[in-house]
């Protein structure tokens, strides 16, 4: 239903699904916490524009892809250069 922002990277795509949780007795998802922050800071940034360099907004999954374990594999460099 709607793209924000329209061009660039970091777009949210807002369904219908999305919308039905804007009803009376719902629950926010994800996506609609993001792109109200998306807004907010897009307001911010052209009201202050010092103070928006300074804010860094994050998905809600970030901290998981953050703290997520992962199992070391070693780079191709990293092997090149160790049987060199």
């Amino acid at each position: 239903v709607l793209v924000y922002p329209p061009s660039g990277t970091g777009a949210v795509n807002i369904t219908r699904g999305d919308l039905k949780r804007l009803d009376s007795g719902q629950y926010l998802n994800d996506t609609l916490i993001e792109f109200g922050l998306k807004v907010w800071l897009n307001n911010l940034r052209a009201e202050q524009p010092v103070l928006a360099e300074q804010v860094h907004v994050f998905n809600s999954f970030f901290y998981k892809k953050l703290n997520a374990k992962k199992e070391y594999v070693p780079s191709y460099t990293y092997l090149y250069k160790s049987f060199l």
